[in-house]
């Protein structure tokens, strides 16, 4: 598992279930741990993902618009021809990056690959997808999917 090689198991438990909306006190309960212990176990692991996140961004010279560490999703552009880049971190998948105006996508040799992320990115995410969607090219899809979490998309 990719993530793993940012959080601990532990720790990607923890920021998942926070992504996922369960409150201090519930993740505390299922482990055993005070809400403070869950507080600082979360401070620890939002700051390895937006860590990742930048890190990756820097390594591609990417320009960061906005970091949003609780969610694992990071918006920039490229500084060459300014197209919007998404790079996100995932239980599943550990950290990706997602050319989001790319206009050749079904030529690329990772079409499929692409597209099967995408869609484990939407269910981690509780995003529902349609039989359209789904056989619809990665950057049309990841449209969708990253339209609904990102606002700053709209413009």
């Amino acid at each position: 598992m990719l993530s793993t090689a940012y959080l601990t198991t532990r720790q990607l438990e923890i920021w998942d279930l926070n992504r996922r909306g369960e409150s201090r006190a519930e993740i505390g309960e299922r482990f055993g741990f005070t809400r403070q212990a869950v507080y600082d176990a979360l401070k620890v692991s939002l700051g390895k993902v937006e860590s990742a996140l930048r890190h990756t961004a820097d390594a591609s010279s990417i320009e960061i618009i906005s970091v949003d560490p609780t969610n694992g999703i990071l918006l920039g552009t490229t500084p060459v021809d300014r197209s919007r880049v998404i790079i996100t971190f995932s239980r599943r998948h550990g950290v990706q990056t997602w050319h989001f105006e790319e206009p050749d996508c079904g030529k690329c040799s990772y079409t499929r690959r692409c597209t099967e992320r995408l869609i484990d990115e939407a269910g981690e995410r509780g995003i529902q997808l349609s039989d359209e969607q789904r056989r619809m090219l990665p950057s049309k899809l990841a449209h969708d999917i990253f339209y609904s979490l990102l606002p700053e998309l709209r413009i």
